[in-house]
């Protein structure tokens, strides 16, 4: 009995849906993969480096909207940018921001 209790509180793979989203006001491409209504993965698409403040400020705006009343707790997975001010090199191509965000109930 107790089998398919648990076996009822992980989603199975065509539960999960990953959705190719684009946020007009920030001017980001994300991809939204939500595994249920407390967790999801979030990748920011990664363009330009002056933009990177545009998408950390996405990611915490819809973090919250995502979660509603409860707190995001947001693990960065990779795709955090280091900062130079005047670089004397050619900045590497920067992978995706990779976040996994779950909502957590007070």
């Amino acid at each position: 009995m107790i089998l398919p209790l648990v076996a009822a509180n992980f989603a199975s793979a065509e539960d999960v849906k990953s959705e190719k989203l684009y946020d007009f006001d920030h001017k980001v491409h994300y991809e939204q993969t939500k595994y249920n209504n407390e967790h999801y993965l979030l990748k920011i698409k990664s363009d330009s480096y002056e933009h990177f403040l545009q998408q950390s400020v996405f990611l915490l705006r819809h973090s919250a909207r995502l979660c509603q009343a409860r707190t995001p707790q947001l693990t960065i997975l990779k795709g955090v940018q280091r900062y130079e001010k005047l670089p004397t090199t050619p900045r590497p191509y920067q992978s995706d921001l990779q976040v996994d965000l779950k909502c957590i109930s007070q």
